[in-house]
């Protein structure tokens, strides 16, 4: 069975839509990002945080869980009746915004900081992900949203799997700053997809003209 689904075809079967391409392929590198970190964070509030203990890494993690609630709720409804170009732009911003919290995480040693970039993590997240969310779920190719959804979850899984394992590694051998620097270079990557479909949306190529044949 998996041979005759998958041996021989090339991705464009199972993928036409430009919209999922740019989702999936971000989403990898978001989600790498983030698990470069997530899983070994509380180590790393123990460890580099004055004052810093178990209960102040999940009340951090809390802030941040209700810091994205708030602001999803908030453009979730705000982008109803917005444009794919505009869902684009809130997105791109959003994963930005993502990617400073990582910086500011390196430079992190006190709990009031530690607080305040898990806010602005909470706000990247919160902007990103009803945006993205909304073109991937409306641009799905029809009866391929089964094969498409799943090529995300494999795709996506995968590299979450091999950054957990990495990001130990990088923690335990270099510390936890060129971690940090590193997820905000991966989670940084994953604005590209998004940025060249609005620059194909903001500057369409041209359309060639066709010469009329002589008479």
């Amino acid at each position: 069975m998996l041979r005759e689904t998958f041996i021989g075809r090339n991705p464009s079967h199972f993928i036409y839509n430009k919209f999922v391409e740019a989702f999936i392929l971000s989403e990898v590198f978001l989600w790498s990002a983030w698990n470069f970190v997530t899983p070994i964070f509380g180590i790393f509030v123990v460890n580099n945080i004055k004052g810093g203990d178990i209960q102040i890494a999940a009340f951090a993690y809390s802030t941040y869980l209700i810091v994205r609630l708030v602001m999803e709720i908030i453009i979730g409804g705000y982008l109803n009746e917005k444009t794919d170009y505009q869902k684009l732009t809130i997105t791109s911003l959003g994963i930005i915004i993502l990617s400073l919290g990582y910086v500011g995480f390196s430079f992190t040693s006190s709990i009031s900081f530690l607080f305040l970039f898990y806010v602005v993590l909470g706000i990247g997240m919160g902007l990103a992900t009803p945006a993205k969310n909304s073109l991937f779920s409306t641009h799905l190719d029809k009866h391929k949203e089964t094969t498409e959804w799943g090529i995300y979850d494999g795709i996506t899984l995968l590299g979450i799997a091999l950054a957990t394992a990495l990001g130990g590694f990088i923690a335990g051998i270099y510390g936890f700053k060129p971690l940090f620097l590193l997820a905000f270079v991966i989670n940084s990557i994953g604005v590209i997809p998004y940025l060249m479909i609005l620059r194909r949306k903001a500057f369409p190529l041209p359309t060639p003209l066709r010469e009329e044949p002589e008479q």
